[in-house]
């Protein structure tokens, strides 16, 4: 093999595998590195401190705002973005979120606590070169710092039964107004907008309902606290099957170009020969 097919080869092989350092295939947009493994899993969003409204009757709204923590690859746990700092005002590139419209349907007790059923609902991601103020004291306000960013994706949660549900929470307890122990709650969302949309549009979680997919699928749970603007708090993981942007998809077919463009002059050249 002489020098110029070495080169092709070293050039395919860059081209194929971004550099051959990144153990985890990855794409960054507005500044926020993503997995796009998608042969093996996707993207983890984790969330540490959420803030959100309290529910206790049909026809309440539930609505917060959140800072994200870190973004892992699954099923690696590879971080590929991990938050800058925890106070106001660090430099860095930070991702929040703004949830809105979920409104309690229907409210069914049991012997352990409450099922409640939403529906509607948007949940918007934004990057920020500051971390904005989420807890000024005037919860319009926060809302206002969180949504006052780059659109960086937006969600709209999935009908998942015959009622027109979007979101399940479990609320542990006697009373929904002054719960003990940790909500759970359940959503599937499809992506609507915002810059990284086209890699999280994959339509790969199944809702069990009607063959209606979704893009992606979200766990939390949340708790009363207190010093906060919001009464409520908690944690949750939203999971994606990430796909490659359309420029990772075209260097991946420059690769297998050159790969192809270097066996068949090889192939001639034994022809000839």
């Amino acid at each position: 093999m002489n020098f110029r097919n070495i080169l092709f080869g070293a050039a395919a092989l860059t081209l194929l595998s971004g550099g051959a350092a990144m153990a985890v295939p990855t794409a960054t947009v507005d500044g926020i590195t993503i997995p796009i493994d998608s042969a093996s899993g996707g993207a983890v969003f984790s969330v540490q401190v959420d803030r959100e409204t309290r529910i206790a009757a049909v026809g309440d709204e539930l609505s917060g705002v959140v800072v994200l923590n870190q973004i892992q690859d699954f099923p690696s746990s590879t971080t590929t973005y991990l938050q800058p700092c925890s106070t106001v005002g660090c430099a860095g590139t930070f991702l929040t979120d703004s949830f809105s419209g979920l409104t309690v349907r229907s409210i069914v007790p049991s012997a352990t606590g409450f099922d409640v059923y939403l529906t509607g609902g948007i949940l918007n991601y934004y990057v920020h070169n500051t971390l904005p103020d989420l807890n000024t004291g005037n919860q319009a306000t926060d809302f206002s710092n969180a949504t006052s960013g780059t659109l960086f994706l937006s969600l709209q949660p999935t009908v998942f039964d015959a009622f027109g549900d979007t979101m399940h929470i479990f609320v542990p307890g006697n009373s929904l107004a002054e719960f003990s122990g940790n909500a759970q709650g359940d959503a599937f969302l499809n992506v609507v907008g915002g810059d990284a949309a086209a890699i999280f549009d994959t339509n790969t979680f199944s809702t069990g309902f009607n063959n209606i997919t979704a893009d992606l699928a979200f766990v939390g749970n949340a708790r009363q606290v207190s010093g906060n603007d919001f009464p409520i708090g908690g944690s949750d993981d939203l999971f994606a099957n990430t796909v490659p942007e359309p420029a990772s998809l075209a260097i991946l077919g420059a690769g297998l170009f050159v790969i192809g463009w270097s066996l068949r002059r090889r192939n001639s050249r034994r022809v000839l020969a």
